[in-house]
């Protein structure tokens, strides 16, 4: 993990006297607000494709229970079954 000393204070201090210069602009709430819409517009994008890949997964799971629950009966049913009887038989055959 990095060290912060004193240059990177000053730094931050620069950094972020520089950031209020750029606010007290006349332009800048125009290039801002623009800059905020952006971010508000990408994010809509983004979690409506969150939503559509968490609807898939709900479905993709929802299957693979029922897949899993099937293998998992006739598997006990095979270790239930009297020698020479098939789990797919029944014993009246």
């Amino acid at each position: 993990m990095a060290k912060f000393g004193w240059k990177s204070f000053v730094g931050g201090v620069l950094l972020g006297s520089v950031g209020l210069e750029l606010l007290r602009q006349k332009g800048a709430d125009k290039v801002f607000t623009g800059a905020a819409a952006g971010v508000l517009v990408a994010k809509d994008w983004v979690m409506e494709r969150v939503e559509k890949v968490q609807a898939r997964s709900a479905d993709i799971y929802a299957d693979a229970k029922v897949k899993a629950g099937d293998y998992l009966a006739k598997q006990k049913a095979a270790q239930n079954a009297p020698d020479g009887e098939c789990c797919c038989r029944g014993k009246d055959e």
